[in-house]
């Protein structure tokens, strides 16, 4: 069950076509999502208007008729899907200037005091998608600023610098990876305490190692030489179990710094 899917019953639902209900009914039944879904589409034997009165309904409670009404990410979205790539551009760069300019538009309207990051987290990604490293990295490093538990610091930090190492600024990747370990180390609350045995200390000991082959590749050793020693530090604090998908690159990397010395 998708908005998509939802959004085409409408559409066909609006022709007042009543042999399209065999179809819709059998789009309904697809499985207990999709029942719940499109629930209210009329019966076999129903009237044309009977149907249109369902569409028109569901479209007025779901979707509406205004474009201005959708967010910017719908229209974004589809010109990206359509290849119209730098329009889709230009109105993401606009809608992140304008929170540049006044930050105050993601704080929520229910908690004043909370910020709703997902605007700009979005934005990264969508910008990544696009293949605009430079939007994405600048997008990335305010996301990583403005975040308030020690988990979403390390977090957005280390997506800064693996962003950073792609684009090839690799001292720049080296400064954001010492704020992730900054983050570990000086929490300030306790949203790490299990870093140890999850995913994320897998993938910030991931992204050290890729950064540190990235810098011996580059001719960086002494940079390589000392990000490995903090990798392997980081690699050290991790459980069994969260180390057992890194030591291959570990050792990979660990190789490479020494073809280079």
């Amino acid at each position: 069950m998708t908005e998509e899917l939802r959004l085409a019953a409408v559409l066909v639902g609006l022709y007042g076509d009543t042999g399209d209900l065999p179809l819709l009914l059998e789009v309904r039944e697809t499985d207990f999502d999709t029942a719940c879904g499109l629930g209210g589409i009329p019966e076999p034997g129903a009237r044309a208007d009977e149907l249109r009165q369902w569409a028109r309904e569901l479209d007025e409670s779901m979707f509406g008729t205004d474009p201005a009404d959708e967010l910017v990410s719908i229209w974004t979205d589809l010109a990206r899907d359509q290849g119209m790539t730098e329009p889709a551009r230009v109105t993401l760069i606009r809608e992140l200037d304008d929170i540049v300019m006044d930050q105050s538009r993601l704080r929520c309207p229910w908690a004043p005091r909370t910020l709703a990051m997902a605007p700009l987290s979005g934005l990264a990604r969508d910008f990544e998608e696009l293949g605009d490293l430079p939007q994405a990295l600048r997008t990335q490093r305010l996301y990583a600023a403005l975040q308030e538990t020690a988990w979403d610091c390390a977090s957005a930090w280390r997506t800064l610098a693996r962003l950073e190492r792609e684009a090839g600024r690799l001292p720049q990747a080296v400064n954001s990876l010492a704020a992730v370990r900054e983050a570990l180390a000086t929490p300030g609350d306790d949203s790490l305490r299990h870093w140890r045995r999850v995913n994320l200390g897998c993938f910030i000991a991931e992204e050290h190692y890729r950064l540190t082959l990235a810098l011996a590749d580059a001719g960086c050793v002494d940079e390589a030489r000392a990000l490995l020693t903090a990798a392997d530090a980081v690699l050290g604090e991790l459980s069994d179990n969260a180390a057992k998908g890194v030591r291959e690159l570990a050792e990979r990397a660990a190789e490479r710094v020494r073809e280079a010395d």
